[in-house]
């Protein structure tokens, strides 16, 4: 398992240059949101339309660039350019801090249970995930990179919310809250 936190591109700013809706709350983002030219280059994980599917049942709705339209294009496991794995990418807006405490843990269990029971060509014990969080009173983003299991995926739920009470581990620089 690899766990490993770092800054990410200002989600609002990106979305708003790519003339899209700022995400808010729980969303999926396009595995090139920070490198596409335009909306119309966006891809998404092979897994995406499960995610939205079962959030949805459990009462959670995509609220990403996209939107809940239920067209986007997908890509494998596999990189567009290679056989590097490309990361399912997940979003918590600092907005989720407001709604019930169980979202965050149905969220990233109903990843967990896609991503076990989708992956083809990727096991199951290697997937990728990466978790965007925006820090709350910021527009500041961090990015948590998981690779492992997809079954240890829940137990991030305890790096996000790290994120949000600005109380990382000591070893991920973190800038001060007068920072934000």
């Amino acid at each position: 398992m690899h766990v490993e936190t770092h800054d990410y591109v200002d989600v609002a700013t990106r979305s708003r240059e790519l003339g899209r809706r700022v995400p808010v709350g729980i969303a999926l983002l396009p595995v090139n949101f920070s490198t596409a030219a335009d909306a119309g280059e966006f891809h998404f994980h092979e897994v995406t339309p499960h995610v939205r599917s079962a959030w949805l049942s459990a009462g959670l709705e995509d609220e990403g660039p996209l939107g809940t339209s239920p067209k986007f294009k997908v890509e494998s496991p596999k990189s567009m350019s290679g056989d590097e794995q490309v990361p399912l990418v997940v979003f918590f807006g600092a907005d989720s801090l407001a709604g019930p405490p169980w979202r965050l843990t149905v969220a990233l269990g109903m990843v967990s249970s896609v991503l076990v029971s989708h992956t083809r060509r990727a096991s199951p014990r290697d997937v990728r995930l990466d978790i965007v969080v925006e820090r709350p009173g910021c527009r500041r983003y961090r990015c948590i990179e998981y690779q492992g299991d997809a079954v240890g995926i829940v137990a991030l739920v305890r790096d996000v919310r790290r994120i949000w009470t600005g109380d990382e581990p000591k070893e991920v620089p973190v800038p001060s809250r007068s920072e934000c």
